[in-house]
């Protein structure tokens, strides 16, 4: 479909991908906002990031548990 079948008032002149604007120096309730939110956001991403370590060590002990179970269980089979 080309753009000439949409009507002109469905165009939209904003571009994909802009930013919001940011708010202005004269506004501190909007500035205390985006700065919660900010405090939140980074908040949730250190937790994320701590919930991926852990993950992260938990597999690695895992696996080293397979390992050794993997070992066992051949030297029990050379015994038979």
């Amino acid at each position: 479909m080309t753009p000439a079948l949409y009507p002109i008032k469905w165009r939209c002149s904003v571009t994909r991908g802009a930013a919001p604007s940011s708010p202005t120096p004269q506004d501190p309730d909007a500035q205390a906002a985006v700065a919660m939110q900010h405090a939140a956001f980074d908040a949730r991403q250190a937790e994320h990031a701590e919930l991926l370590r852990e993950l992260d060590a938990l597999e690695t002990l895992m696996l080293a548990q397979l390992k050794n179970e993997d070992e066992i269980m051949k030297k029990w089979i050379a015994l038979i």
